[in-house]
């Protein structure tokens, strides 16, 4: 009887004294997709709200990111989401134009925006107050946190680009409902392409150019394929978010929850400056490695736009036939008023 009594007691004293860093053995762990390389600007901030996470909760919660696709296809990743096959992912909301048109929307529409400063605090305006995003999220058993900017995607070719005409006939990547519209009404060849297939895509001949960001050129190595940049912006908003499935989401506790949402608001201002400096350097980098930048005169750009469609008018008109009139026409009116008002300093 002594015995079994020391020996129980031994047991509760073993436990009172496990180390924090035994404790750290036992964290929940999530797993994350994410579409991008870790070393683009934007990764770099997502390891930051990891290690964040971690830190916060003590190592209670610890976020695996699975870098450039490696737990899905990007078009397979909602699937995996709301089947919690995945905790969490950062991914595009373009590629699910059918499912989420709402936050597709800012993320898809081109031309539409001027700055990145505009793009962060539009789509966070969306999340705040306009409920049908939370619908939209709840129906598709997904939690959004923040939203990415993402520097100008200006037109990057193999062979210069300086006027309206120059366009016809060349294949140019897109994605999603809207970006086929742009490029079409330039005579243009829209050809549909996830981010890790573009580089190979332009070295076989298979696209002419893409619409990128300068730094996205360096990340991804297309200065070496493509070298003509023109100074035309095709599309500035919202690019990726970070989502938690509905089902991990509900396993966290309240104050979990908590640092989760403050730290993705620390993430998603950090990312702002983060994100201009590395255009600066993109640029210099670009430079250096004999890329040349092309101006597009202001009357070919006007000439662009008298070409295209009326992508606003549109998305309320498609938005209406789903039953999502009211938010979309929100939207728009918080989007063009907000687009007038901010500037980045």
């Amino acid at each position: 009887m002594f015995t079994k009594i020391a020996c129980f007691c031994s047991l509760i004293l073993f436990l009172l004294m496990i180390s924090p860093v035994d404790k750290i053995h036992s964290a929940t762990i999530l797993k994350m997709s994410h579409q991008f390389p870790a070393d683009t600007i934007g990764s770099k901030i997502d390891q930051w709200f990891c290690d964040q996470i971690k830190s916060a909760t003590g190592g209670e919660i610890e976020i695996k990111i699975f870098w450039l696709n490696r737990l899905g296809n990007p078009q397979e990743i909602l699937e995996l989401l709301k089947t919690g096959i995945i905790d969490m992912a950062a991914i595009s909301p373009g590629y699910f134009s059918s499912e989420m048109p709402l936050f597709a929307a800012p993320n898809s529409i081109p031309m539409s925006m001027d700055n990145i400063c505009q793009a962060s605090q539009i789509m966070k305006a969306f999340m705040d107050k306009i409920p049908a995003f939370a619908k939209e999220a709840s129906e598709n058993h997904v939690q959004p946190l923040f939203f990415h900017v993402l520097n100008p995607y200006l037109l990057v070719t193999k062979q210069s680009i300086t006027r309206f005409a120059d366009l016809e006939g060349k294949r140019i990547r897109i994605w999603g409902n809207d970006m086929p519209r742009l490029i079409q009404a330039a005579k243009a060849k829209p050809v549909s392409l996830f981010l890790p297939d573009i580089y190979d895509a332009m070295k076989m001949g298979v696209i002419d150019g893409c619409p990128f960001s300068v730094d996205l050129v360096v990340s991804y190595k297309i200065y070496e394929i493509a070298r003509h940049i023109t100074e035309v912006v095709l599309w500035e908003g919202p690019a990726w978010g970070i989502w938690v499935s509905e089902k991990t989401w509900q396993k966290l506790s309240p104050s979990v929850r908590n640092i989760f949402v403050e730290t993705a608001e620390k993430a998603r201002l950090r990312d702002i400056e983060s994100t201009v400096m590395a255009e600066k350097k993109a640029r210099a980098f670009l430079l250096d490695n004999g890329v040349q930048f092309h101006s597009f005169p202001e009357e070919e750009l006007s000439r662009w736009k008298n070409e295209n469609p009326d992508f606003f008018s549109d998305f309320i008109r498609q938005m209406t036939e789903k039953g999502k009139g009211d938010a979309a026409q929100q939207m728009v009116d918080m989007w063009q008023k907000m687009r007038a008002e901010i500037k980045c300093q």
